[in-house]
């Protein structure tokens, strides 16, 4: 548990200094996966990117155990009649980085053998928002470890 603290201390130093601040800690969750487990996270995106951590989710996974890491990230909720998104996926796994878009209720997924250590980062933001989107809007990320 401690080294779990450590990784997210070293890995999310804007949350750190937001609490210092007394401000919000942006959002965020740390999974540790071992081969056969899925973990399924929601969480809500406010608005298009900009500066604002309200407007980006971070996914930060630690794999025990050789297999492929399989995410998928996709709007939970609806969008709105008369509007759109299109919503990204940024990151690394290991040393390989990551970007995949999509619009609306398409979903994203992403596959890559790790090692017995492995380490995964994803930051999930709404690029663009037209029309009258129903903002907040919930996404759902499935991070799973295959073996």
């Amino acid at each position: 548990m401690g080294a779990a603290a450590l990784l997210l201390a070293a890995l999310c130093p804007q949350a750190q200094a937001a609490r210092a601040a007394g401000g919000a800690s942006p959002a965020y969750s740390l999974l540790v996966l071992e081969p056969g487990h899925t973990q399924t996270l929601y969480f809500e995106l406010s608005g298009p990117l900009s500066r604002s951590s309200s407007e980006f989710y971070s996914c930060y996974v630690l794999t025990i155990g050789a297999g492929t890491l399989n995410v998928r990230i996709g709007t939970a909720s609806s969008v709105g009649q008369d509007g759109s998104v299109i919503y990204a996926v940024a990151g690394l796994v290991n040393t390989t980085p990551v970007f995949q878009y999509a619009y609306n209720a398409e979903t994203i997924s992403y596959n890559a053998a790790v090692p017995t250590i492995g380490l995964g980062i994803f930051f999930s933001a709404i690029l663009h928002g037209s029309g009258s989107p129903y903002y907040p809007i919930v996404m759902s990320m499935v991070v799973s470890l295959l073996e």
